[in-house]
């Protein structure tokens, strides 16, 4: 059905919604898309179709019809998709209870087999804290590294290097990139000095990326920083939607203890990226060069899992276990990013299943897997894909599947410092030592003594002083997240 939208989506409805749902949806759309208030272009043709929608869906043939159509176009347009998925559940059956229960979904989402092989077109910014703070070793190897990086780009790639303070300029356009003698000339002349404001980095790497973005590359920003920035931090945000729309996604690479986390966590998880914190700027040629690497192997970009969840279930919070670990949220739709082409996008998804009552299935989500697929036709970059469980009043007597398990342990570890870094926030140092110890623990079961030895210190600090170190809240955010691959390799990955 080509030329049918899905009703369903258009209503931003669950496919087993009842009549009060739709009646509803629908008189909040016609509210807001009626031709006497609504100012957009394209209101007035969606309001119109919210009619056709609701004018189908409250039908009961109408509505049983459209199902059918719907499921045909769905069943084509996967055996058609570019994408592979596959979906655990921690559980065969769920319990009719009455009261909720948590359920958990692990999807892994894979190029198909027949996706063709193509080096993609790399469109890269790097852009540079050059605050007085970067001076000296720091600047040194982020301008070395830089360098590295342009040596190795080839003839269809673009390339610039921008730098910032309070303040941001060109160092090397993507023709000079071209040329390494001027290149390495231009990025000599990188000095350090003045405050430290990421939005004008931003600003000017997106519009460096934008000049040369293509659907059939893949675009990427790097922002390398040791400060924190101050009071542009909804223009960051802004940008890193804007890339996200676009397709860019932002890599952070937090360099010494002095920046802010959780500004590049949400730079990075808005627009499918990741953030990388280095204690030493000694690696940092190392990094960028596995960076740039994988931007090579990338098949799709803009990856996205989109969809409704029955009214039954509620999302509680989402993890992107591959290529690279970052929290999620808690709402569809989920920015996953690149997808390389022998590798995966491993994402795990926390539910709450609120009473159910007595039926034999249930619907729990149906999910739309979208993307742009590089050289090729956009036809092949969606993939749709329904989740359905049993239900029982007894217990089911097998276990979880064993890479589920591996995830849930190491997502608890993770969990563990962030509440214990919470804990300290509020002024709890006793509660958060207490969890800190009970985190070494299991990271000494785990085998990771390094890490173990942090969560120690850290416990034995806010004994002491009531507060945790700004480098030991990265060491173990960090620490913990970075442990979330482990479970892929233990699944055979």
């Amino acid at each position: 059905m080509p030329d049918e939208p899905d009703y369903y989506t258009l209503l931003g409805i669950p496919r087993n919604a009842s009549a009060e749902q739709l009646r509803r949806a629908y008189r909040e759309s016609a509210l807001r898309l009626h031709p006497d208030r609504a100012n957009r272009p394209g209101d007035t043709e969606l309001f119109i179709s919210v009619n056709k929608a609701y004018e189908v869906l409250s039908n009961e043939e109408q509505r049983a019809a459209y199902d059918e159509r719907l499921a045909a176009a769905e069943a084509d347009q996967a055996s058609h998709s570019s994408f592979r998925c596959e979906i655990q559940q921690s559980r065969r059956t769920l319990l009719q209870l009455d009261e909720p229960q948590v359920h958990y979904l692990l999807i892994d989402i894979t190029p198909s087999s027949t996706m063709p092989e193509h080096r993609p077109p790399i469109n890269l910014s790097i852009v540079i804290d050059r605050s007085t703070s970067m001076r000296g070793q720091r600047l040194d190897q982020v301008r070395s590294a830089a360098l590295t990086i342009l040596k190795d780009m080839a003839p269809q790639d673009s390339a610039s290097v921008i730098a910032f303070s309070d303040r941001a300029e060109v160092i090397v356009s993507p023709d000079q990139a071209k040329d390494l003698a001027t290149a390495r000339a231009r990025l000599s002349l990188l000095q350090a000095g003045g405050g430290t404001e990421i939005g004008q980095g931003l600003q000017i790497g997106m519009e460096e990326l934008q000049r040369n973005f293509s659907r059939e590359g893949v675009s990427h920003l790097v922002m390398l920083t040791d400060g924190r920035t101050y009071g542009d931090e909804d223009l960051c945000l802004s940008l890193a939607d804007r890339a996200s729309e676009l397709g860019i996604t932002i890599n952070g690479v937090g360099i010494g203890a002095d920046w802010s986390d959780r500004l590049l966590d949400d730079l990075a998880s808005h627009s499918g990226g990741n953030v990388i914190f280095l204690d030493t700027p000694k690696v940092i040629t190392g990094l960028l060069q596995r960076i740039f690497d994988g931007l090579s192997q990338v098949v799709a970009s803009r990856v996205r899992l989109d969809g409704s969840l029955a009214q039954q279930v509620d999302l509680r919070s989402a993890f992107r276990l591959m290529p690279d670990p970052m929290p999620l949220g808690d709402s569809l739709p989920l920015v996953l990013g690149n997808l390389s082409r022998q590798g995966r996008i491993r994402v795990l998804l926390e539910l709450v299943i609120h009473p159910i009552g007595q039926v034999d299935e249930l619907t729990l989500a149906h999910f739309t897997i979208t993307g742009d697929v590089l050289a090729e036709s956009p036809e092949g970059g969606t993939l749709p894909a329904d989740v359905h469980i049993a239900s029982s009043k007894q217990p089911e007597a097998e276990p979880p599947p064993m890479d589920l398990v591996a995830a849930l342990n190491v997502v608890g570890l993770y969990r563990m410092q962030e509440k214990a870094r919470h804990e300290a926030e509020l002024g709890q140092s006793s509660q958060a030592a207490r969890r800190l110890e009970n985190l070494a623990t299991h990271l000494l079961a785990a085998g990771d003594r390094e890490l173990a030895k942090a969560a120690l210190s850290e416990a034995e600090r806010l004994t002491h002083t009531r507060r945790l170190s700004i480098e030991g809240e990265k060491v173990l955010k960090y620490g913990t997240r970075a442990l979330l691959l482990l479970p892929a390799k233990a699944g055979g990955e």
